[in-house]
């Protein structure tokens, strides 16, 4: 899971550097990179917090993703180098205000990003990291802290942000005239029709049509879309939390509205688009959800050897 968030972080990412005039450095593991604009303060450490603009380029310099294009800029802890020659590895030469442009080998990039335990989980030529390129990254760095003032900017923006959900979600409630109480987890789970077929039992396959919205109406997923049902394993954590909890009440055949805070959908990290890095549910979002069961069924038997 780390890899395949490590790919999503990558192809969600930051900055096109407008002066194209910078000198080359290349650092003692022969780590190569050219600086646009060179501060003078303190470099990027091992377990330091970076906000950063940058541009994820293919080796004929066509855009596959611009950070900028997101309505927050990119954000994590450098929690390790993962491989010599990473872009986290350059990272570390950069202060902040500082510019620059990593040429990261594709066929290292491939290799940390791809590989599983019984060997390339996808083949290379269907990556878009041409084997014996180099991918290219141009970063500009936006601010630096520690991890204690990173945790401190992170709980005052976390309370604002808390507050604002509570306080839609509130008013969802109030303008819908919803007054049952919520489940114990959080959630408010209301039945508009009965069914009569198989309990979900954590195991079962339930096939389900829903349409997901926001508290404002805006719909940001569903089953008419994709044009089928939705099918996953009940209790295999294929599906939100929210989700996961209420299945334990239902049966084949009931139609709901399902109503999940994000502490049980997606909380502070929301989801974003893989192809734009754009959010398809922002942070801190309470999603409603008018779903119907349609089956519940065991899992095939597997014949044994």
């Amino acid at each position: 899971m780390k890899k395949i968030s490590m790919l999503l972080f990558i192809i969600a990412t930051t900055i096109a550097c407008n002066n194209k005039s910078g000198s080359e450095k290349t650092t003692e593991s022969g780590f190569k990179y050219i600086v646009y604009t060179k501060s003078e303060g303190p470099k990027i450490k091992v377990g330091d917090y970076v906000t950063l603009i940058m541009v994820y380029k293919n080796e004929k310099d066509s855009i596959l993703f611009d950070s900028r294009n997101s309505s927050l800029p990119l954000r994590f802890q450098l929690d390790k180098i993962p491989f010599k020659g990473s872009f986290e590895d350059g990272l570390l030469n950069l202060a902040k205000n500082d510019s620059a442009t990593f040429f990261v080998p594709a066929d290292s990039l491939y290799t940390y990003l791809f590989k599983g335990k019984s060997g390339m989980i996808v083949p290379q030529e269907q990556t878009g990291f041409t084997a014996g390129s180099l991918v290219k990254f141009d970063i500009k760095v936006l601010n630096i802290q520690s991890p204690a003032e990173a945790e401190e900017e992170i709980q005052m923006k976390l309370s604002a942000e808390e507050k604002k959900e509570k306080a839609e979600l509130n008013k969802y409630l109030y303008d819908n005239k919803i007054t049952i109480e919520p489940s114990e987890e959080g959630y408010y789970l209301i039945i508009r029709e009965k069914g009569k077929g198989a309990a979900i039992d954590s195991g079962k396959i339930v096939s389900v049509e829903y349409e997901g919205r926001f508290t404002d109406g805006k719909v940001f997923d569903g089953t008419k879309q994709a044009g089928r049902p939705y099918t996953f394993v009940s209790g295999a954590h294929h599906v939100i939390k929210g989700w996961e909890l209420a299945m334990k009440k239902l049966n084949a055949g009931d139609k709901f509205t399902l109503i999940v805070p994000s502490k049980l959908g997606y909380g502070e990290e929301g989801i974003r688009n893989p192809r734009n890095g754009t959010f398809i549910v922002p942070p801190y979002k309470a999603l409603i959800f008018d779903m119907s069961i349609i089956t519940v069924d065991d899992v095939p038997a597997v014949s044994g050897r």
